[in-house]
């Protein structure tokens, strides 16, 4: 018995310890929006974080509030807010991005996430959602 407990404390103690250094290995990773930005080199590129958090929450609170019937069409409401927030956070990088590469992988998201947001939103409608 004892040699259960001790293995489950080891693996609870592992299991923190891995927790702690995924924390600590994300931190060193944020994207914006996770921690706060002071190595933005200007006010745009705050406010270009800033809008980008925004839209993040957005998404996740439009994603976290869907309801339907049945999971098909919970599934597809969530997916359209999931592509709303990336049709969100592309453009607001296509305001406050300078980048041309990452200008033209924005506008591809915006154009391909319109398009599987509008069959989602058929399918909703289509199905009763």
């Amino acid at each position: 018995m004892r040699m259960i407990f001790g293995v489950l404390g080891a693996v609870a103690l592992l299991s923190g310890a891995a927790d702690s250094a995924l924390a600590q290995s994300m931190s060193s990773h944020a994207t914006p929006g996770m921690a706060a930005q002071p190595q933005m080199k200007s006010p745009r590129d705050r406010a270009g974080a800033d809008a980008l958090k925004s839209d993040g929450m957005r998404m996740s609170r439009g994603m976290m509030s869907a309801r339907a019937p049945d999971i098909d069409v919970l599934w597809a409401k969530v997916m359209i807010a999931h592509h709303q927030g990336a049709i969100d956070m592309s453009q607001s990088l296509l305001r406050s991005g300078d980048d041309p590469e990452t200008h033209r992988l924005a506008q591809a998201t915006v154009d391909e996430n319109t398009k599987a947001k509008a069959d989602l939103e058929a399918y909703v409608r289509k199905h009763g959602g």
